[in-house]
């Protein structure tokens, strides 16, 4: 059938036609809109991105200027100097002094009472034996006996560690059996008496307070010596046990460990810290009371409750 038998057909087509055209138009008019939006969203979301970026890049760098702020005002700061604990200074006037009388075999030196007797065996033993000196009929003897009492002799005499020196006033003598407490009295003991195989006096407690090659204790070399003590009284009349190291170790290293001395020489004492000239003084500060609450004969060991709990102390006769 043709078109020209067929107008209806013709009619629908045009406007199909029409129709058709419409819909393009209306479509890339649709499709323009579409892409100007999504241009000017596009545009929109990209400056919004840029700004927050540059806001969090802004805050990131005050933050860093910020901290690099403090980091230098602490770096700048002055480092906290630890303060001694204040405790009973010493009274002005300590009166007379007093020698220490008391004979004790600790305070003789084996070394030199061996090494004596020794060599005079083997000088003798060898005068008698090429007949300068008489006796030649325990020349043998003499030789075989000086030989090994003249080598522990120098022995001896190598190990050996000399006592302190130590002051004593008479009024500290007066309140050293009525104040003092074991641990003072055992120290006293201890430093002003010959010792054999110690480096120094104090070498335990001294190892425990500072804490020599550990983690935040000093080194060997800058272990504080002990040179001296001294018996004085402080003011309240309390008795005083001074002791007096070298300036191989500065005062701030024993101001950061004052409870440490505390609780290693106590109890029943305060450490009192002053820097001297010829180094550090630690007084160790009786708090006053009976001598006899600290004394180990009127004290037992009991073993801790259960394991890892420190052993118990109580008086005899109370258990």
């Amino acid at each position: 059938m043709s078109a020209i038998q067929c107008p209806n057909y013709m009619a629908f087509s045009i406007v199909n036609k029409s129709s058709a055209t419409g819909s393009v138009r209306r479509a890339a008019v649709s499709f323009s809109s579409l892409s100007q939006k999504n241009t000017v969203g596009s545009t929109h979301f990209t400056a919004k991105t840029f700004v927050k970026t540059n806001l969090k890049s802004r805050s990131l760098k005050v933050s860093a200027a910020e901290e690099t702020a403090k980091t230098e005002a602490k770096t700048d700061a002055a480092p906290e100097v630890p303060v001694a604990k204040e405790v009973p200074a010493p009274k002005a006037n300590q009166g007379p002094t007093e020698e220490d009388t008391d004979f004790s075999i600790a305070k003789v030196s084996f070394g030199s009472i061996a090494l004596t007797v020794g060599i005079t065996f083997l000088t003798y033993g060898f005068g008698s034996f090429f007949q300068f000196l008489p006796g030649a009929d325990i020349s043998a003897l003499l030789l075989i006996y000086g030989f090994p009492i003249s080598l522990i002799g120098a022995a001896l005499q190598y190990a050996k560690l000399d006592p302190v020196p130590c002051v004593s006033y008479k009024a500290a003598v007066a309140l050293r059996e009525t104040q003092a407490t074991s641990i003072q009295k055992q120290v006293r003991e201890d430093v002003t008496r010959y010792r054999y195989g110690d480096e120094q006096h104090l070498d335990l407690a001294l190892d425990r307070v500072f804490r020599v090659g550990q983690g935040g204790g000093v080194s060997r070399k800058n272990i504080p010596l002990l040179s001296s003590i001294r018996e004085e009284v402080a003011e309240g009349e309390l008795y005083t046990l001074v002791l007096c190291f070298d300036d191989n170790c500065p005062l701030q290293e024993f101001v950061s460990r004052q409870k440490k001395i505390e609780g290693f020489f106590g109890p029943g004492v305060v450490a009192g810290l002053s820097a001297t000239e010829g180094g550090v003084e630690v007084a160790l500060v009786s708090d006053g009371k009976n001598a006899a609450s600290d004394d180990d004969d009127e004290w037992i060991i009991l073993p801790p409750l259960q394991p890892g709990l420190p052993a118990r102390r109580a008086r005899k006769g109370s258990v």
